[in-house]
């Protein structure tokens, strides 16, 4: 019995270090998401996770690379939302299936920008300016998900489901259109008096999107 005393420890101290990591990535995505790369802090960082400075350094050797990790994390749960909904094989594929997968594609989008406004605002502060931090994004993260919706998006344009909007211009009406009422949710509230944050304003929020972006399915019996 006393063998197994240190091994439960450890494995209690492993969850704990675990659980600090996450804790201070998270942290770090709204600490970045606020205010860009250049003006966030680690001491804030570690405070909103009510950590020491000293774990972060414990976990991440720079503030770059704590930068990189928690924008990795972020992605991380992106694929994780969409993972598999739009078919990577298009050949013969069953249009009404398609154009359904679509739109339940667009939903996840939205409802993961309302859980995660940080994800357009470090696109936004990062995409201003050229740097190797929008580098490495674009080309590890962004790019896969641009290149992802494009093939599908222009199935479902040749006949007729999607509005006739270019689909590389699609990628950025999408981003804008799913993520600003939750960048922008003090002006919503002003503005509308309504939550945007409401199960109701993002289910309604996602219909909209849906209906604009898929006229031929909405239409559809």
């Amino acid at each position: 019995m006393q063998s197994k005393a240190p091994t439960s420890g450890k494995v209690r101290l492993r969850r704990a270090r675990t659980d600090i990591r996450e804790a201070l990535l998270e942290s770090a995505l709204v600490e970045f998401g606020a205010k860009g790369f250049d003006g966030a802090s680690t001491r804030a960082i570690a405070r909103r996770a009510e950590a020491h400075q000293p774990q972060i350094n414990y976990h991440f050797e720079s503030k770059a690379a704590l930068w990189t990790a928690a924008v990795d994390y972020l992605f991380g749960l992106l694929r994780e939302a969409l993972q598999g909904v739009i078919p990577a094989e298009l050949t013969g594929v069953d249009v009404p299936r398609l154009a359904a997968a679509f739109a339940d594609a667009i939903r996840r989008f939205v409802r993961f920008a309302a859980e995660h406004p940080e994800l357009n605002q470090i696109m936004v502060h990062e995409g201003t300016a050229a740097s190797d931090r929008l580098t490495w994004m674009t080309q590890t993260h962004v790019k896969p998900f641009f290149d992802g919706i494009r093939p599908a998006w222009q199935v479902l344009r040749n006949v007729g489901v999607a509005a006739p909007i270019d689909n590389e211009i699609l990628y950025y009406v999408l981003v804008g259109a799913a993520s600003l009422p939750y960048v922008n949710a003090p002006e919503v509230r002003l503005l509308t008096g309504r939550d945007p944050s409401s199960p109701q304003w993002i289910e309604a929020h996602a219909d909209g999107l849906v209906a604009i972006l898929l006229p031929g399915l909405t239409a559809s019996p």
